[in-house]
C-alpha cells in the first residue's frame, strides 16, 4: 500500500510540475504548418485498464521530425500484485488537415517486473495507435488502444492529459 502512495504522489507531482511548465513556456505552438517540430517534447499523464487490471502512469515523447517521436511509458498497477511496465517505444504522427488533431501509431519492446508479489519479469512487444486533441495550444486530451503480447497478451486502452514542454 506505501508504494501505490509513493507511486501516486510522484505521478501527481509530475502533472503539476509538466502543467506549470505548459502554461508559463513562451515558446510559439506553430512556427509553420506542422503540429510537432524537431525537439518538441510532450509528458503524457495516463490511466491506463488491460483485462482486469488498472494501471497509473506517464508517456513522454521527444520529436525527432516532425512526423517521428521517441519516448515511451512507465505505468504501475493499482491492484495486487504491483507490476512496473516500462515501455520504450517510437511513434509515427499523420499529417492530418485537422490542425489540432494528432493521431498516431506505433510500438515498443516492454519489460514488466514484479514490484510486490510474487512473480518475475516478463518481455513482450507493444503495438499502440492513439490520438490527442488539442483544446489548449499546450494541453490536449488523449487516448490510445494498446496489446501487450507476450506469453500472457492483453489489450486495454489508456486515457489522460498531455502536457507540451
Amino acid at each position: 500500500m506505501k508504494l501505490k502512495k509513493i507511486v501516486m504522489v510522484i505521478m501527481l507531482s509530475m502533472i503539476m510540475v509538466s502543467t506549470a511548465f505548459a502554461a508559463y513556456s513562451r515558446k510559439p505552438l506553430r512556427r509553420s504548418a506542422a503540429l510537432f517540430h524537431k525537439g518538441d517534447m510532450l509528458f503524457t499523464g495516463e490511466f491506463a485498464v488491460f483485462y482486469k487490471t488498472v494501471c497509473l502512469g506517464g508517456n513522454f515523447e521527444y520529436f525527432l521530425t516532425p512526423n517521428i517521436s521517441v519516448g515511451g511509458d512507465l505505468v504501475g498497477t493499482l491492484n495486487s500484485p504491483t507490476v512496473m511496465i516500462a515501455s520504450p517505444d517510437v511513434a509515427y504522427h499523420f499529417a492530418l488537415k485537422e490542425k489540432n488533431l494528432d493521431v498516431f501509431a506505433g510500438a515498443g519492446p516492454a519489460l514488466t517486473f514484479q514490484v510486490r508479489g510474487s512473480g518475475g519479469t516478463g518481455f513482450g512487444f507493444k503495438p499502440f495507435a492513439g490520438g490527442r486533441y488539442y483544446i489548449k495550444p499546450k494541453i490536449a486530451i488523449y487516448a490510445k488502444i494498446m496489446a501487450f503480447l507476450a506469453s500472457g497478451s492483453s489489450f486495454g486502452a489508456a486515457f489522460g492529459a498531455t502536457f507540451r514542454l
